[in-house]
């Protein structure tokens, strides 16, 4: 009877911590101040329950009250970034592999980014002479990115497709350009069509002139990892562009195994 009880209590805990973390989530994604009703009808809890989570996330400085109903992120969110990126070696370690890319690739942007959740988070982006950006988890649609889209080619078709259905729920189905991809089926059609030599370039999709172009990257014991290159059309030819992926990939994987 005690053991059941334990079992219970405990059952309890981790639901009313899952349930606190998908509600700082929620605040967290939000474009602006949202209210305890709102965020409840995002999530599916009772408002009484998003309520009293809001409340524990003000006390512990994580939430703050913006208006009588509507509450915002407060600097705790920021200081847990902020203390959590040293935990990850993507963010370090091959710092200087990825500072020495960003130099050879005449001014295109050089990043590493991983596949998480159906999110792309990028890693120490950067561009020749520029310093790092260490980490940057803005969220982008994933059939408009080179690097989500090319680590989907990775996954069973139809995982890949419902990570881009999702995507689409979160960030609608821009199109800005006519090459871009009409569907989620028709976006890896496009990918696999696209992919040469492990590596996935696509040009114009973004925008006229603007290339984006990724090749996956051996890290063990990281989420799915994909090395990037973007920029200019003109700043370099397809072949170019590969034997880029391939050079800087070699540096990257062996920096990631020292």
């Amino acid at each position: 009877m005690a053991n059941r009880a334990a079992a219970e209590r405990s059952g309890a805990s981790a639901k009313a911590l899952a349930n606190g973390v998908t509600v700082l989530q929620a605040l967290v994604e939000s474009n602006e101040p949202v209210s305890a009703s709102e965020i409840a009808r995002r999530v599916g809890l009772h408002q009484s329950s998003v309520s009293r989570i809001l409340s524990t996330l003000a006390e512990a400085g994580y939430a703050r009250k913006t208006g009588y109903r509507s509450f915002a992120p407060d600097f705790g969110v920021l200081s847990l970034g902020a203390a959590a990126i040293t935990q990850f070696r993507l963010a370090h370690r091959p710092r200087k592999a990825m500072e020495d890319a960003a130099r050879l690739a005449r001014g295109a942007a050089v990043s590493l980014s991983v596949l998480w959740r159906g999110e792309v988070i990028y890693f120490l982006r950067t561009r020749g002479g520029d310093q790092p950006v260490l980490f940057n988890a803005d969220g982008w649609p994933l059939h408009l990115s080179a690097p989500g889209l090319r680590l989907l080619l990775e996954l069973p078709e139809n995982e890949a497709l419902e990570l881009l259905r999702e995507s689409r729920k979160k960030y609608g189905w821009e199109r800005p350009e006519s090459p871009a991809p009409q569907s989620e089926e028709e976006a890896l059609a496009r990918g696999r069509e696209l992919l040469a030599h492990e590596c996935l370039i696509l040009d114009g999709w973004l925008k006229p002139g603007h290339m984006s172009s990724a090749i996956t990257v051996d890290a063990p014991g990281e989420p799915p990892v994909a090395l990037s290159v973007t920029g200019r059309t003109e700043l370099a030819d397809p072949d170019t562009i590969r034997l880029w992926l391939h050079s800087f990939r070699r540096s990257v994987e062996q920096a990631l195994s020292d």
